[in-house]
């Protein structure tokens, strides 16, 4: 490959290394000569630039092979929470716990290593002496990018958090107490204007994957559309704090938040077509445009993507070459233990726009039912799952993703099995996730405008991402039935892309408690109620898996209860 930061993954250096032994806010390393001897050629500088990507953006994903990599979708209902001794199953049953399992990603401590990395990068890449000095400030511009990619995720999920403006040295103070939702957002956009002010709009091909002036302008975009959402967008927190509402809360509701939502979309949008040449990708076959948009590397409509090739098809004694790759996160993960809900299936259209009819709890139908209904849906749904007894529709022809191939011995039931990131990737072991594609710019544009009654330029916005899918235009200006309608694109367009479980947590949607993240899951299951078979199922019906627990606690995550217990964090209400 041409990709030089895929290439600079490989080498483990030594700053990075030193920076992941100890838990949140780790000690700064105190030899000097160890920074000062990373930081003299352009070389081994770009080393530690590629860590620096590689900490940051590998978050919740499985290229370290943890157990809740890529879990965002087990627990948002998407997707059944795989086998019995997964980290999603005690989440999805038994809630989140301040002292038990706890995270959707890598973890809160986790955050800060790759943030420290960034600021070593930024802090040291001054000492290179064969830099340009134009080539060191952008630099450091990515850096800072980086930075605010990692604290935007943290104020999604866990609202004011402690910031962090340097590398720290030893005498520093590590208790750094929480810092109010106003103060983390204010500092997110504030770093991301600065970095796309430096950022360059294109890279050469052989640079591909560095941030991008679109990219931060991204990173702002998904903090400001989550400020005015109304998880955070009001005065009344959902569970009370007294005077530390302002870690959780904005303070007030305030319509303006959307409009600055709207405008921040907009100039992504512009950025990333008319100098970063991005665009959404429609030559008219839905099915291929939409695979190629999720699937192929370094494509048109990705403005940033984790980047990490993995060769290894399978290496039983040496586990560490598994993540990232599509024979096991696919063909083994996904395809066994983690397998499509009717909870999820039922936002996808038909291919007309129609919805689909799925069987009710109970009642069972021939199986030929159930391969002509999903036979009708649409392209996106084809693109992303490989329904029982067929071949997978986004490699077609190809041996590696026929029926038999990619037939798992999992649970035995499920709607479907999960193929997105590999359309069309025949023998290719390894993916590369979509941090942000230009489609959910579009989308958070879309929702926006529709929250401040713009609703032409809402349909404008959401029909660009409608007619690439195949379906009809959507004409509906009715606000509630259009932002219902939007936030259905969401889960269609952007699943098992990390989005779905905090939308709804920052929609506060009514029903997230009944059939969402909490109340019943349900999933196909064939054979009068015995599993799924390679060929010759003879029946189906739906049914109740299991139970989702949820409380309104969860709409933010805790804190580890090891630093709430050290004094200098507040937990979140609940826990």
């Amino acid at each position: 490959m041409r990709n030089k930061i895929r290439l600079l993954i490989i080498p483990a250096i030594t700053i990075a290394v030193s920076a992941c032994k100890k838990e949140f806010l780790q000690m700064p390393i105190s030899n000097a000569t160890t920074v000062d001897s990373v930081f003299t050629t352009t070389v081994k500088a770009q080393g530690a630039i590629a860590n620096a990507y590689r900490n940051a953006l590998g978050q919740g994903l499985p290229w370290k092979n943890w157990w809740n990599a890529m879990l965002q979708e087990n627990l948002s209902g998407g997707m059944n929470y795989g086998f019995s001794w997964t980290m999603a199953k005690d989440i999805v049953l038994n809630g989140m716990s301040a002292s038990g399992v706890n995270e959707d990603m890598d973890g809160y401590v986790m955050n800060f290593p790759p943030i420290r990395q960034a600021y070593l990068v930024k802090e040291n890449i001054d000492k290179v002496t064969d830099m340009p000095e134009g080539e060191k400030a952008i630099v450091k511009a990515e850096m800072q990018a980086l930075i605010a990619y990692r604290y935007e995720q943290m104020f999604i999920m866990y609202g004011g958090v402690p910031i962090v403006s340097s590398s720290l040295k030893a005498t520093d103070s590590l208790a750094i107490p929480r810092s109010p939702l106003q103060q983390v957002l204010d500092s997110v956009v504030s770093w991301c204007d600065q970095a796309a002010a430096v950022l360059p709009s294109k890279w050469p091909d052989t640079w591909t994957g560095r941030m991008t002036k679109a990219a931060a302008l991204a990173i702002r975009s998904k903090a400001l559309l989550h400020a005015a959402r109304p998880l955070f967008n009001t005065g009344t927190p959902y569970l009370d704090m007294g005077a530390n509402n302002n870690l959780i809360c904005l303070g007030n509701t305030d319509a303006n938040r959307w409009t600055v939502a709207a405008q921040a979309a907009e100039a992504l949008i512009t950025e990333a077509e008319t100098s970063g040449g991005a665009y959404i990708i429609n030559t008219g076959n839905p099915l291929d445009d939409y695979g190629t948009a999720t699937s192929v590397p370094s494509n048109a409509e990705v403005l940033l993507a984790f980047k990490f090739k993995n060769d290894v098809l399978f290496d039983a004694g040496n586990w560490n070459n598994l993540p990232m790759n599509a024979f096991y996160n696919c063909r083994v993960w996904e395809a066994q233990g983690n397998v499509l809900t009717t909870n999820q299936l039922e936002n996808y259209y038909k291919a007309d726009g129609s919805n689909q009819s799925w069987p009710d709890a109970g009642t069972t139908l021939p199986f030929s039912d159930y391969t002509a209904k999903m036979n009708q849906m649409e392209a996106r749904f084809k693109s992303t799952f490989q329904p029982w007894e067929m071949d997978a529709w986004n490699n077609p022809g190809d041996a590696n993703w026929r029926n038999n191939s990619t037939f798992g011995s999992g649970p035995g039931f499920g709607c479907a099995r999960i193929v997105k990131f590999y359309a069309k990737a025949g023998g290719r072991a390894w993916f590369e996730f979509p941090i942000f594609r230009l489609a959910a710019a579009y989308l958070t544009a879309a929702e926006a405008w529709n929250e401040v009654g713009q609703t032409q330029k809402a349909l404008d916005r959401l029909n660009k991402i409608r007619q690439r899918a195949g379906l009809p235009m959507v004409t509906e200006t009715d606000q509630i039935r259009l932002r219902a309608i939007i936030q259905r694109e969401w889960a269609v367009e952007c699943y098992d892309e990390n989005y779905r479980l905090h939308d709804v947590k920052h929609w506060k949607l009514p029903n997230i408690a009944n059939g969402i993240l909490g109340g019943p899951i349900r999933a196909m299951s064939f054979n009068n109620g015995a599993a799924v078979k390679l060929t010759g199922n003879t029946n189906y019906t739906d049914k109740v898996i299991y139970t989702a627990l949820w409380a309104p606690k969860q709409y933010l995550n805790p804190f580890p209860q090891t630093e709430v217990n050290k004094g200098y964090l507040v937990q979140n209400p609940g826990y």
